[in-house]
C-alpha cells in the first residue's frame, strides 16, 4: 500500500469512527491504521535482541508457604512479582525469594466473598481485587504486599450484576470496564468514577452494527416445559460477552472491544478519544460469527495479548484459513493434534509497520531468544516500566536445555531445578 493510500484509509477510518461510537464526547482526528490486510500472506523471525536488552531466567523460591497450583497468573510490579495461584497470592522479590503468602477470602471486614479480577497498582504496589464482599457491596479492594486492607471503594455496576476489571488510575480515578452482550440495552461499556463513588464519565461501546447484523437471525433463550418443571435453553446471541481489553500506558488508559476495529485513549481530562485502527479490509468477516467463531474467512484480533511499549505494540492475531505459518499442536488428550492458526504480530509505532512473526523453532511461536538461547519467547505481562515476563515450568525448561544448544548460564540454572519445583520467571527487559 502507497504511503498515499495509507493516509486516506487512515483518515476514512477516523472519520467512521466518529460517526459510529454513540458517545458525543468522542473526538476523531488523523489517527495511525495498522494495516492487517497488507500483511496477511507474509511474515519473518524476529530475534528477541530486536525489541529488548536484556534476559533473566529466575526460579521462584520453592517452600512450604510458595508452593502453588498449576493455575498460575504472574504480574511484575515495583521489583516483586505477585503469582496468583488458586485464591492464594504468593509474592517475590526480583530475585526470586519469597516474602509473603496470603489469603483473604471469608466473610470478615477485611475479607472478601470471592473476587472476580485482580490488578497490581503499579504506583504503590498494593494488589486491587475487583471482589464481593460480605455486605453485599462489589468494591475494589486494595490490599499491601502484607496482605492487609488498605482500602475499600465502592463500584457502580450499571445495572450489572459484576464489572470485568477495575484500575486505580488516571490520577487517582477508578477506571471499570464491563463486558459487552449483543442483546444489551445497557450501552456503557467503562466508567471512571472517582474515590468516593461518583460517576464522573460513562463511555458507550463503539457500534458493533456487523456483529449485530451476524447475530439476527440466532434465537433467543428458549424455555421448554418438561414435565412438571420448566428448563432453559441458552444460544450463544444470549450468553456470549465480550470483555474490553483495558490497560494503564504512561498516565493514561486503552481500551478497546476485540470486536471492533479501534483502540480508544482516556486521558486524565477524561477525553475519550481514538488512538489506533485496524484495517481488517476483506479479512473482516463476522457473520461466520453466528455458527463458529474458531473457523472460517475472517481474521481476529486476541484482545488478551496486546502490549504496548514506547515504540512497539505486540500482540496476535487468529488467522484462521489465512494462517500462513500454521503448525500442529498435541490435543490435551496426547491422542492427537490440532491446527495452530494464530500469529504474534508486531507493530511498529514509529514506521507504522505491521508484521506477522514466524515461528523461530517448529510449533515454537514468539521471538528467537538469542540472548541464552532459550525458548522462544512472548510475554504474558508488561509492567510499567517496560519489564516483560513469561513463565516456564521446570521440567519444560529441563527438557529444552537437555535437547537444544543453550548457554551455560541457563545449562546451569536448569541443571539445578527440581521435578516439583516452582516455575521459573522470564523477566526481559524492552527497549
Amino acid at each position: 500500500m502507497t504511503k498515499r493510500l495509507t493516509f486516506f484509509v487512515s483518515v476514512l477510518i477516523a472519520s467512521l469512527i466518529q460517526s459510529c461510537d454513540s458517545n458525543p464526547n468522542v473526538t476523531a482526528s488523523k489517527i495511525p491504521v495498522i494495516d492487517l490486510e497488507s500483511a496477511i500472506g507474509s511474515g519473518r523471525v524476529f530475534n528477541l535482541s530486536d525489541v529488548a536488552t536484556e534476559i533473566r531466567y529466575i526460579p521462584l523460591e520453592t517452600n512450604d508457604n510458595s508452593m502453588m497450583s498449576d493455575y498460575l497468573s504472574v504480574v511484575y510490579e515495583k521489583g516483586m512479582f505477585y503469582v496468583i495461584s488458586f485464591k492464594n497470592f504468593i509474592i517475590f522479590d526480583s530475585c526470586g525469594k519469597h516474602l509473603k503468602t496470603f489469603n483473604r477470602t471469608g466473610r470478615g471486614p477485611d475479607e472478601y466473598m470471592g473476587f472476580k479480577s485482580y490488578d497490581v497498582d503499579p504506583k504503590t504496589g498494593n494488589i486491587l481485587l475487583t471482589a464481593f464482599c460480605q455486605d453485599q457491596a462489589f468494591s475494589l479492594l486494595s490490599y499491601s504486599v502484607d496482605g492487609k486492607l488498605e482500602d475499600k471503594y465502592s463500584l457502580n455496576s450499571t445495572g450489572r450484576s459484576m464489572s470485568d476489571i477495575s484500575f486505580r488510575c488516571l490520577d487517582d480515578k477508578i477506571l471499570t470496564t464491563f463486558s459487552v452482550s449483543i442483546e444489551d440495552t445497557t450501552e456503557v461499556y467503562a466508567q471512571v468514577q472517582d474515590l468516593t463513588g461518583n460517576i464522573l464519565k460513562s463511555v458507550n461501546k463503539p457500534s458493533l452494527k456487523d456483529f449485530n447484523d451476524a447475530y439476527t437471525n440466532l434465537p433467543s433463550p428458549v424455555v421448554q416445559k418438561n414435565g412438571m418443571s420448566f428448563s432453559t435453553s441458552y444460544t450463544t446471541r444470549s450468553t456470549m460477552r465480550i470483555p474490553p481489553r483495558a490497560y494503564r500506558y504512561e498516565d493514561k488508559m486503552r481500551i478497546f472491544l476485540s470486536l471492533s476495529d479501534t483502540i480508544f485513549t482516556i486521558d486524565t481530562a477524561l477525553n475519550y478519544t481514538p488512538f489506533l485502527a485496524i484495517n481488517y479490509g476483506k479479512y473482516k468477516n463476522p457473520s461466520e460469527l453466528g455458527s463458529n467463531i474458531t473457523k472460517g474467512e475472517h481474521v481476529s484480533i486476541s484482545s488478551n495479548l496486546f502490549f504496548e511499549t514506547g515504540s512497539l505494540i505486540l500482540t496476535q492475531f487468529n488467522l484462521r484459513s489465512f494462517a500462513h505459518d500454521p503448525f500442529e499442536i498435541p490435543t490435551q488428550n496426547g491422542k492427537g493434534t490440532s491446527k495452530n492458526t494464530k500469529s504474534f504480530a508486531l507493530y511498529d509505532k514509529n514506521s507504522g509497520e505491521l508484521t506477522l512473526m514466524n515461528t523461530p523453532m517448529p510449533a515454537k511461536p514468539g521471538f528467537k531468544e538469542d540472548f541464552e538461547s532459550g525458548p522462544p519467547f512472548f510475554p504474558s505481562y508488561l509492567s510499567s516500566e517496560m519489564y516483560a515476563i513469561s513463565i516456564i515450568y521446570p521440567d519444560k525448561l529441563k527438557s529444552f536445555a537437555q535437547s537444544n544448544p543453550v548457554s551455560p548460564k541457563l545449562k546451569s540454572i536448569a541443571n539445578n531445578l527440581k521435578e516439583f519445583d516452582n516455575p521459573v520467571v522470564v523477566l526481559v527487559k524492552m527497549k
